[in-house]
């Protein structure tokens, strides 16, 4: 789990921001939103991240995503950019390096991961580990400058071999990481398994409000060969009031059309897939159907006939159940989308009361409701704000001093918690928006 997220220098993000799952010392359904990764320490599940349009909400997102890629992906040669934009609005900080660093517990010991990167290489990476109350390190490397090569130093706790220590320097280029190079290295087991599965396995790319759960649901579903998951998924509609009595995926024939074919010639495939697909002059596309049960009787309906709702909530609920099967980090940017504020917190309550394995969700929303319910913990919500550099800062609802007996709801409605857009007149002559004749 995720102790701490601190970024610096990173898209509308200038001076370092830390998000933090420690909890604070509300006692509030703490047995629902704390984990106890540690003898003393307890993590919260989750964190909901609140922001106007443009300041930075999905930033704070973007920069997790970009840590956990850092972590997994090997650019396919030195020369490869590192993806990512740094701060633009001054005249020195697109030109400087950035800042970033997690600790996480993992198997109830504590880690800390650090990189200081630009978009041409890493200059340094050091993961430390607390077996006890004394910190090891495990590895710290540096950019040597003048042999434009990548030095590594290996800690003895890591329980890697002199053999498998020079495999994993050998992967790491100027541009990968430490932990990315060790996924591609042919080396014995150390403690960098566990560090890479958490990113590899148990940390999720950021779901977007753009984001189409449709092919993700086909996928899962045709997986389900026990149909657990199916039941789960109709059992989670039924108790949130769909009148959808099964789910099925019903494979369509699909003939290949000259135009067609033109465009399969462009997808981004390999040659020999194009040519065998073309020569059986046909495919077969799956399709969700929908069961629907009414006082007029039982009825079929295909996917493009359901509401954008109902498929991302159906997205939405297998997200769930991996969160409560697995030790996972999941994290949506605007989580409301499509969905009615009822079904969102529904999602949010089951998450919270059933879920006992090491699993965070990390979320932005637009959907203040949440701030007038008393099943939320204000150390769970954030604010993101932007001064008047347009810099990004990140606050916890918890450390701005709000009196527990007034609504976090209303002290945002009154722009008391963060600054609220601010508008003009609605008539658009006195704003000078249209024509005056």
């Amino acid at each position: 789990m995720i102790a701490e997220f601190r970024i610096k220098n990173f898209l509308s993000i200038k001076t370092e921001q830390c998000l933090s799952f420690e909890a604070s010392t509300d006692s509030l359904k703490e047995s629902e939103y704390c984990i106890e990764v540690k003898e003393g320490v307890k993590l919260l599940k989750t964190a909901i991240i609140y922001g106007a349009n443009a300041s930075g909400k999905s930033n704070i997102l973007f920069a997790l995503s970009f840590f956990r890629d850092l972590m997994v992906n090997v650019p396919k040669d030195k020369n490869e950019k590192i993806k990512f934009e740094s701060f633009w609005l001054d005249n020195t900080s697109h030109n400087e390096i950035t800042e970033t660093s997690m600790t996480f517990y993992l198997e109830k010991e504590r880690y800390s991961l650090s990189v200081i990167l630009d978009n041409t290489k890493i200059y340094s990476e050091t993961l430390v580990c607390y077996p006890g109350t004394q910190p090891a390190k495990l590895y710290t490397r540096s950019y040597n400058e003048q042999t434009n090569s990548t030095d590594i130093e290996f800690g003895s706790k890591l329980g890697l071999s002199k053999k498998g220590q020079l495999a994993i320097a050998g992967n790491t280029i100027n541009n990968s990481t430490v932990i990315a190079a060790f996924g591609k290295s042919n080396v014995e087991s150390s403690r960098l398994n566990i560090v890479y599965d958490f990113f590899a396995k148990h940390t999720s790319d950021t779901l977007g409000p753009g984001s189409s759960l449709s092919n993700y649901i086909k996928d899962r579903l045709e997986d389900d060969k026990n149909n657990i998951l199916k039941e789960f998924l109709i059992n989670i509609l039924k108790a949130s009031d769909f009148n959808i009595s099964d789910i099925e995926i019903k494979e369509e024939e699909v003939i290949i059309t000259p135009e067609m074919e033109k465009m399969i010639q462009a997808f981004p495939m390999p040659d020999e897939d194009k040519q065998e697909m073309v020569k059986k002059g046909k495919f077969s596309n799956p399709e969700l159907v929908f069961k629907h049960k009414t006082d007029n009787g039982e009825f079929e309906l295909p996917e493009d006939l359901e509401s954008r709702g109902t498929i991302r909530f159906m997205g939405m609920a297998i997200i769930l159940r991996k969160l409560l099967q697995e030790n996972s980090i999941v994290i949506i940017d605007e989580v409301e989308t499509s969905l009615h504020y009822e079904l969102l917190s529904y999602f949010i309550k089951i998450f919270l009361a059933n879920s006992d394995k090491n699993s965070q969700l990390i979320m932005t929303t637009h959907d203040i409701n949440l701030l007038n319910e008393d099943f939320i913990r204000r150390d769970s919500v954030w604010f993101t704000d932007k001064d008047s550099c347009g810099e990004t800062r990140l606050t916890r609802l918890s450390s701005l001093g709000l009196h527990k007996n007034l609504s976090p709801y209303n002290a945002y409605k009154q722009g008391k918690l963060v600054k609220l857009p601010f508008f003009g007149s609605i008539y658009l002559k006195e704003n000078n928006l249209c024509d005056q004749k």
